[in-house]
């Protein structure tokens, strides 16, 4: 079943507050799914209940003031509890006073249709483009820019995403928690060539991302 779902259902997560996320996407989803079959349930139930028949007359109904309570005080019970849980979250994410102390620092900026990525390097500043690492087991704070347009900073498995806004710069971070190649995607169309705005991230271990940014910085020169 898992093999023949996979396609459908997103990839799991591949950081600290991944699973936080999936469990409250995965609670906003079982909660539509019960409401669309109830709803789709009761309008087969009616098409056929109250369909006309030989000898039948129409009965005019004026409502039920206690169903109408019922069926708005509900919806608004469970979109007052999800957005105080939504805003729970997004406080962790997306506040930088809630943010951990980052252990690694990654400027990104993005520009029409590349990705920059800067580090503070042992020997001064290491830049690369499009393919970029972190460590696993590490915070690590994204400063988020824009040369040109509006693009979206996004890596489905680490469950973060932020746009990224000439003249703005903006933060998230995350924590891996799995090493292996993860994709980086915009999310705003950004231009006739949005679709060349991919990257690509690799998750290795401490002493792997050292030796990396060793090379990346005998590669500048």
């Amino acid at each position: 079943m898992s093999k023949i779902l996979s396609g459908w259902l997103i990839a799991p997560s591949a950081s600290t507050m991944g699973p936080q996320i999936d469990q409250l996407y995965n609670l906003v989803l079982v909660i539509t799914a019960v409401i669309f079959v109830l709803t789709e349930a009761t309008l087969i139930y009616f098409c056929f209940h109250y369909r006309e028949r030989a000898g039948r007359k129409a009965d005019a109904s004026h409502g039920s003031s206690t169903a109408e309570i019922i069926w708005t005080a509900i919806p608004a019970a469970i979109m007052i509890t999800l957005g105080f849980m939504s805003q729970n979250l997004w406080a962790k994410l997306r506040q930088p006073t809630n943010f951990p102390e980052p252990e690694i620092v990654v400027r990104v900026m993005a520009e029409q249709w590349l990705w920059h990525f800067k580090y503070e390097g042992p020997d001064g500043e290491i830049e690369v483009q499009n393919d970029f690492h972190i460590p696993i087991g590490k915070v690590v704070r994204f400063e988020i820019t824009a040369q040109d347009v509006i693009h979206g900073f996004y890596i489905p498995d680490l469950r973060i995403n932020q746009d990224a806004v000439p003249g703005l710069t903006t933060s998230v971070w995350a924590q891996a928690t799995r090493t292996g190649q993860f994709e980086l995607r915009c999310t705003q169309f950004c231009g006739t060539n949005h679709y060349q705005m991919k990257g690509n991230l690799t998750v290795e271990s401490p002493e792997e991302f050292q030796a990396w940014l060793k090379g990346a910085k005998a590669a500048a020169f």
